[in-house]
């Protein structure tokens, strides 16, 4: 299909309700007149695929996912998709690849694929990657661990809030009343004084929506339930919500589809005593052939898409969405899912992973998936990697709230707009006994605390004043800062050690110190012989020296391992036209290139600063140059 066409599609199948032609003109880049004209070609290809009115455009997707498929739709069609393709098809191939085939599989020309190479390169080059091209055949040339990165960056870029939006849900789920779910656990858990983040509550509501689906559709889950559940907390928060939904979608909820629900519960919400559901509760649930099969999945995606999701509640939310696949399966019914057009759209690596696991799934239990399953697991796959991406970029956060629900989600909801960029609550709890098991890197506390947590902590009031808004502010850059200097600290920890590091009081000379810090770095093992003779190579370019620094380093990243040796001299190297008083000799292995340039720029920001200098030189010992440095920083 057209890039054109696919670009209508996308962003139809994304938004909620109408849009007008000139909104898809703005948000495309094209004439209101193209708008028309494209749309009126799908519209002939497919009849009644894009609905039209007074208020602008419409995509039905019931039509979506047969049109796709009978368009090809998986050859990729935009430079970027292609580039992303050619990525992955040169990160899994275990020898070179022909640019004739590979021309051929995306219907394109060489020129244009030699086109697309050209991005291909470069989106290597940030990955410490080289893409070599021999006569007619190219191939990725770098090391294991720079290709698991490059393919888990691709896959991330994919999410972009795509599984973690309560609207997109409820366009997703048309007929389905998503306020109503979300306010009827909302109202049993605050009962229960149990609690869930807006993320895991957003998976919970799929998961309802999914298991309401099946039951309209004749699907009950008859397992029968032992008394002692019936006991557990989670079972009974379970049953009143079934009872809650029941009513409203006149659907009865069996024994068996409550006790999956009292599972989800404790696997998403907050209560303490349980947060964590422990394997052998889990196997006695899913039984062991389905957590060998989900085991044997997550080995697949690791080894093929190099994607490792370490996260306990994944696995306990997988696995029971892959033991009622597989009961789905057996009993030969399946489920419409209405998020597949818009996955297959905006995801297509995650949803090619889905496709993957499907085959997974197929080889292990012979059961075939259908588009709608593979859609599914996509979801999971890419909500899990967008949990994982905001907890890397965000300040965790624990709130600690006397009362429940109401002023609860007051407060959530405000924290989560004013500084939703870099906060990401995860737990909220009514008891401060209850922060003892949590491992936030803040607490906001509405109440005032007996004792001090081990957490950073800051004390509001519950109806959140501007003061209170000032304080959180400044604690979120205080932590900011904190891990900044942090990841400064164990990149340069990394790197060096006692070893690396002299102090000396008298004048030195640029050869002399160069000579005699890189036989240092060659005795402890860090370089050959021939690294002093590439550092001076470098140095003749062009001086590494700025101000009262030095960082020389060879020009060639291919030294034995990487470290950087520290020699401070407060009386003053001469060095060409300068005297420097620190030199920083760096060594850098090819497979420790992104650390070195991470390094190199946080130390030039440092030592770019004479004052800073003049601190760091006055370091009496290793430690006190470490603590300096990252203190300046």
């Amino acid at each position: 299909m057209n890039s054109k066409y696919r670009n209508i599609l996308r962003h139809l199948s994304t938004q909620n309700g109408w849009t007008s032609s000139a909104q898809l003109a703005n948000a495309l880049g094209i004439s209101k007149r193209s708008v028309k004209t494209y749309i009126a070609d799908l519209n002939s290809m497919e009849q009644g695929l894009i609905l039209s009115s007074k208020k602008g455009y419409q995509v039905e997707l019931d039509k979506l996912n047969p049109f796709l498929a009978a368009t090809n739709d998986t050859i990729p069609q935009t430079p970027k998709e292609r580039a992303d393709y050619l990525l992955k098809c040169l990160v899994n191939a275990d020898h070179p690849l022909h640019i004739f085939d590979l021309s051929d599989e995306l219907y394109i020309s060489e020129v244009t694929l030699k086109g697309d190479l050209r991005k291909v390169k470069k989106r290597l080059a940030d990955h410490d990657l080289e893409l070599r091209i021999s006569s007619d055949t190219i191939q990725i040339v770098g090391n294991e661990k720079s290709k698991r990165k490059l393919m888990s960056s691709i896959l991330y870029s994919e999410t972009n809030d795509h599984f973690l939006d309560i609207d997109k849900l409820k366009a997703a789920f048309e007929g389905f009343d998503i306020d109503y779910i979300r306010a009827a656990v909302a109202e049993v858990f605050s009962t229960h004084h149990y609690f869930t983040n807006d993320y895991s509550l957003t998976n919970m509501v799929l998961h309802i929506a999914i298991a309401i689906d099946r039951m309209e559709n004749g699907f009950i889950f008859t397992k029968q339930v032992d008394g002692e559940a019936h006991q557990e907390k989670e079972y009974q928060i379970a049953n009143e919500i079934a009872q809650k939904l029941g009513g409203h979608f006149d659907i009865e909820y069996s024994e068996g589809e409550i006790r999956d629900l009292a599972l989800l519960i404790s696997s998403s919400g907050t209560s303490i005593n349980f947060m964590h559901l422990q394997l052998s509760d889990l196997q006695d649930v899913a039984g062991l052939r389905c957590l060998t099969l989900v085991g044997k999945i997550l080995e697949e995606l690791h080894s093929n898409y190099y994607l490792e999701i370490e996260d306990a509640d994944f696995l306990v939310r997988f696995t029971l969405h892959i033991k009622n696949l597989l009961m789905r399966l057996e009993n030969h019914f399946t489920s419409k899912n209405p998020l597949t057009s818009s996955i297959k759209l905006n995801c297509p690596s995650i949803y090619d992973c889905a496709v993957h696991v499907s085959y997974t799934i197929k080889e292990e239990t012979g059961y075939t998936l259908n588009d709608d399953e593979i859609a599914y697991i996509a979801f999971h796959l890419g909500y899990a990697l967008e949990m994982q991406k905001q907890a890397h970029s965000k300040i965790t956060c624990s709130i600690l709230f006397p009362f429940y629900y109401n002023f609860n989600v007051q407060l959530t909801e405000k924290l989560t707009k004013q500084f939703g960029e870099d906060l990401l609550i995860q737990h909220v709890v009514t008891n401060e006994s209850d922060l003892n098991a949590l491992n936030s890197d803040l607490v906001i506390s509405a109440v005032q605390l007996n004792s001090i947590p081990k957490m950073p902590f800051v004390l509001i009031n519950p109806l959140f004043s501007s003061t209170d808004k000032n304080r959180v502010a400044q604690k979120i850059n205080e932590l900011k800062e904190a891990k900044r200097k942090e990841a400064l600290k164990i990149n340069i920890e990394a790197i060096t050690d006692v070893q690396l590091f002299e102090i000396a009081h008298e004048v030195g000379t640029k050869e002399d110190t160069l000579e005699m810090m890189c036989k240092v770095m060659e005795r402890e093992g860090f370089v050959d012989a021939s690294f002093l003779t590439n550092v001076k190579e470098r140095e003749a370019m062009s001086s590494t020296a700025f101000g009262r620094i030095a960082i020389p380093h060879a020009i060639k990243m291919n030294a034995i391992k990487t470290g950087m040796f520290a020699f401070i001299n407060n009386k003053g190297i001469e060095w060409d036209d300068l005297t420097v008083n620190i030199v920083l000799l760096i060594s850098v292995n090819q497979d420790d290139k992104r650390i070195f340039h991470d390094v190199f720029d946080s130390l030039a920001t440092i030592l770019t600063e004479d004052g800073n200098v003049s601190q760091i030189v006055a370091a009496a010992n290793y430690q006190s140059f470490i603590d300096l440095l990252v203190a300046c920083y």
